[in-house]
């Protein structure tokens, strides 16, 4: 019986015949089962906004709620040109910086909406910025359910179609939310699952990708992980099996061959 997981990657949602073909030739992805099982290579905490006063230049990728002030441009040259977004959350500014797609920019992000900017906190001309930030609208944005944010690793053929972590995260996202239940089968018996307490297999696909905390994420990484070295165990063991028992054979023969020859000798 075809499973969903086996449909062709091109027909979820967001694909189509081009990311298809970027997909398959960058990391092998050919079918719905490929993403689901392609994971994510590290987290960052999505659930924490800091407010600018709180911000130094040791911290790892963080998030701040604000508006935009106003936008300046600066010029090193005939076609390099940084575009600074001033930034506020009430507590302190900083500066948002872009090296390209002025275009984009201005016509992505206006003056006095509210957004939230994800990046990385440096200090530059004695004021932080975030170079190249994710910026999405506050109100689009629940935080209290965004969790850990997963973070895939794109080539950068992937990354100059577009294709980048963000938008691997987008799909695997509505990969997941159009699998019905029961659509991701249990490959452990209850034997295995009960003492060792572990999760569903459809659980820690859910954990593995969009983990709401650090204990949902290890949970889900002990099961997949039991798994996989699991089957791999198995296979090596039938593996032996079948060598003593082809071998076996072998051996008895030539011995009784052997045996035979001594004897007529």
């Amino acid at each position: 019986m075809t499973s969903i997981l086996d449909q062709d990657i091109m027909y979820l949602p967001g694909v189509g015949p081009k990311r298809k073909e970027i997909l398959s030739k960058e990391l092998n992805v050919q079918t719905w089962r490929d993403l689901l099982e392609y994971y994510p290579y590290k987290y960052v905490d999505r659930s924490k906004v800091y407010a600018i006063d709180e911000l130094n230049g040791t911290m790892p990728f963080v998030q701040i709620k604000g508006k935009i002030l106003s936008f300046e441009e600066f010029s090193n040259g005939a076609r390099k040109k940084r575009i600074v977004a001033h930034f506020t959350d009430g507590h302190g500014v900083v500066d948002l910086v872009w090296f390209r797609g002025a275009q984009y920019i201005y016509k992505t992000y206006t003056l006095n909406t509210e957004y939230i900017v994800f990046g990385k906190p440096t200090i530059y001309g004695g004021r932080y910025q975030f170079a190249h930030p994710e910026i999405e609208k506050a109100a689009d944005l629940q935080l209290n359910e965004m969790g850990m944010q997963p973070y895939y690793s794109t080539t950068e053929k992937m990354k100059n179609n577009g294709m980048t972590s963000r938008a691997i995260e987008k799909l695997t996202k509505t990969l997941i939310s159009r699998l019905p239940e029961g659509s991701i089968s249990e490959t452990l018996p209850p034997f295995i699952l009960r003492p060792h307490h572990f999760i569903s297999r459809e659980a820690a696909f859910h954990g593995i990708h969009y983990p709401k905390s650090l204990d949902e994420l290890q949970r889900a990484q002990v099961r997949l992980k039991f798994e996989e070295l699991f089957y791999v165990q198995l296979n090596i063991l039938r593996y032996a099996s079948d060598h003593r028992r082809k071998y076996r054979g072998y051996v008895f023969q030539h011995v009784g061959q052997n045996f035979n020859g001594f004897y007529h000798n």
